[in-house]
């Protein structure tokens, strides 16, 4: 676990472009030489503007993650697989929605609409300091409050990444008998290397994206002028590409 975070941590530092500038221009404020200052200066103001740019990254989104899925009244699929992620445990022990519950208000919605005949949670807990608490129970908790009937909602609270979401979800599934067609209800970030990750568990799954935070608004003459929270988001989608091509 201690492994998983400190792995966790160090690829938030590698994949942020924020950071790179930051070390940049620390390396150019030490260094003696003119022209090894002037280097780290222009790189830093070149990642920067690269980075920085909103039309940049929305195009790279667009490209990387699924577009939304629009179904059909027919579309009918046994089970939406829901990736955990999106509770988390309050200092209380209880818990509370975190900023991916997103997936939580889709899996809800296509359950009422017909769409998934069963739920299956997905995910553990992930965090062994506060081992009381299961998102897994939490959450079929959260969609009874709802009115889906909590013999409909099956649990699998062991995994604490994507890639045992899938292998653990596999043998779930295959424990009471739910053939496919499944949805995978996901952020649209992360389905890319998610829906590879259950392909190689054995689950032939159809992306449902949902929670974009990129890639989906409209262009405007501000998105070229540099913005920290595109900085800050071209995180999300350097680690997925890397991890999307680790796994491959």
């Amino acid at each position: 676990f201690y492994m998983h975070v400190l792995v966790s941590n160090i690829a938030a530092y590698i994949f942020s472009p924020l950071c790179w500038i930051a070390g940049l221009c620390v390396l150019g404020y030490f260094f003696r030489k003119k022209g090894l200052k002037k280097a780290c200066y222009i790189s830093a103001i070149a990642i920067l503007l690269l980075f920085g740019n909103g039309f940049l990254l929305n195009e790279y989104a667009k490209s990387f993650q699924p577009n939304a899925l629009v179904l059909r009244p027919t579309d009918k699929y046994t089970c939406g697989i829901v990736a955990g992620g999106f509770a988390s445990p309050a200092q209380d022990g209880t818990g509370y929605f975190n900023s991916n519950a997103d997936r939580f208000i889709q899996a809800a919605k296509l359950f009422k609409q017909g769409h998934i005949q069963y739920i299956l949670v997905s995910g553990g807990n992930g965090k062994q300091q506060m081992a009381s608490f299961k998102e897994g129970a939490f959450v079929k908790e959260q969609f009874v409050i709802l009115g889906i009937p909590a013999d409909r909602i099956l649990v699998e609270d062991k995994s604490t990444n994507t890639k045992e979401n899938a292998v653990n979800s596999k043998v779930l599934l295959n424990a009471v008998g739910l053939k496919p067609p499944y949805l995978l209800i996901s952020a649209a970030h992360h389905l890319p290397r998610a829906r590879l990750l259950f392909k190689k568990a054995g689950l032939d799954v159809t992306p449902y994206p949902c929670a974009y935070i990129a890639g989906v608004g409209i262009a405007s003459a501000w998105d070229f002028l540099p913005n920290i929270s595109v900085l800050l988001t071209w995180n999300v989608f350097l680690k997925e590409t890397v991890a999307l091509w680790w796994y491959r």
